[in-house]
């Protein structure tokens, strides 16, 4: 088993992310909110539990839903939406990179880095 430190992991959590909110902004399928979904567990999943992350973690995918709902019925106006969902993104980004710099003084802070099973 290799080991990561926290900080390489929300980063890499954080990267995974961008690509699917940014195929919502574009598509709005459900799969990607699917996909989101998962990416937003596995990002939580490395802090114990943190109710600012989770906060933003639910307002980050309520944006997303209200965006990929909206775009299959053609509501307007979208670019409200978007901003909505831009600045989700950067309070779940913030919350993420913050957790890291107060945990960041325990130097032996390391996370696992091995797929977590899903469940069919």
């Amino acid at each position: 088993m290799t080991f990561k430190n926290l900080a390489e992991a929300v980063d890499e959590k954080l990267a995974a992310i961008v690509p699917v909110l940014a195929r919502i902004e574009q598509i709005g399928g459900s799969a990607d909110l699917r996909d989101l979904g998962r990416h937003l567990i596995d990002a939580m999943n490395l802090f114990q539990r943190n109710p600012g992350i989770e906060a933003a973690a639910d307002d980050l995918y309520g944006a997303a839903g209200a965006l990929v709902t909206d775009s299959t019925v053609r509501a307007q106006p979208i670019a409200r939406q978007l901003r909505l969902l831009k600045e989700a993104h950067l309070r779940f980004s913030s919350r993420l990179v913050g957790a890291v710099e107060r945990a960041g003084r325990y130097e032996h802070l390391v996370v696992p880095a091995f797929p977590v099973r899903r469940a069919a």
